[in-house]
């Protein structure tokens, strides 16, 4: 449990009663948005397999789809409206893996505050 909002000499069952008692609460909206929804970062590990997986599916996703490409064009006799279709998918996937992966890096860093840090942004225009 992330600890950085315990008081000097404050347990984690003071720091509870603190922020749910609400006849004494005694508590900052970050600490109890802290409190209800989490740490805004994911441990470290749990970002290194998700980065793992997330490259490991952006390379191979690259790498075949590259090459599917490579291989329709160079070959006359794959010149056929299936193969187009194919070429097409492997191009749109090529696009979807340069936009999508980066933003779900992008998004683990910032898992849980992203909606609430963006409402309270345009709250304050």
């Amino acid at each position: 449990m992330d600890v950085h909002f315990l008081r000097q000499n404050e347990t984690v069952e003071d720091f509870y009663n603190r922020c749910n008692n609400l006849s004494n609460f005694d508590c900052s909206e970050e600490e109890l948005l802290w409190w209800i929804m989490g740490s805004r970062r994911l441990p470290l590990k749990e970002i290194i397999p998700i980065s793992i997986v997330l490259v490991v599916i952006f390379l191979t996703g690259v790498i075949g789809n590259v090459c599917l490409c490579v291989v329709i064009i160079r070959n006359p006799g794959l010149h056929t409206a299936t193969n187009y279709y194919l070429f097409s998918l492997a191009v749109s996937d090529l696009l979807l893996l340069s936009f999508v992966i980066d933003d779900a890096y992008h998004a683990q860093y910032k898992l849980k505050f992203y909606v609430y840090d963006t409402l309270e942004r345009n709250d304050k225009i």
